[in-house]
């Protein structure tokens, strides 16, 4: 190794970490925490017509990320029958995508995952209710059409749908075992 390399391995180090001091990480968690509220809300617009049927709660949770410290969110519970279906936050520190929400069923999780029109920042795992959430961090974006929220769903490659309606209520389906 020359000193010529050891010197512009210090400058790209030293570069990223200046970049990352220019984020406004208190915008960037209302903004994460804002597009959670939103998900939420349209998760409980398209189960409106089941509301006899489908029991729905929310419940407050602490998730921990590197530059934005411990703050509260909250998971939506879905109650079908015997099944609980678990929407959980999962962060925005993330490698490809603004955030992600997993959602858990009885047989399966899928990943909800919310692309924009940038790249995040170098990704961190992030921790919810102190237990590190180590996948969080291997996320890559894929193309998609527009920003928004997808559906990651695994086949040969993972695919994304965009979130919709259907493509929500086919995953409680999937995530059930249904």
């Amino acid at each position: 190794m020359t000193d010529r390399d050891f010197f512009e391995f210090v400058e790209r180090r030293t570069a990223l970490a200046k970049s990352e001091k220019a984020v406004d990480w208190d915008k960037r968690k209302a903004d994460w925490l804002r597009e959670l509220e939103e998900l939420y809300v349209r998760m409980e617009d398209h189960l409106k017509p089941y509301a006899g049927d489908i029991e729905i709660e929310r419940k407050p949770i602490q998730l921990r990320e590197d530059d934005l410290g411990t703050y509260g969110a909250e998971e939506l519970i879905l109650t079908i029958g015997y099944d609980k279906i678990v929407a959980k936050p999962i962060g925005t520190r993330l490698v490809g995508a603004i955030g992600r929400v997993d959602l858990s069923g009885p047989r399966a999780t899928l990943k909800i995952v919310l692309f924009g029109d940038y790249e995040p920042t170098q990704a961190k795992p992030a921790e919810a209710n102190g237990v590190a959430e180590g996948s969080s961090s291997y996320q890559v974006r894929r193309k998609v059409k527009k920003a928004g929220w997808y559906i990651a769903r695994k086949l040969l490659d993972t695919s994304y749908e965009p979130f919709s309606k259907d493509s929500f209520r086919e995953a409680i389906m999937e995530v059930s075992g249904g």
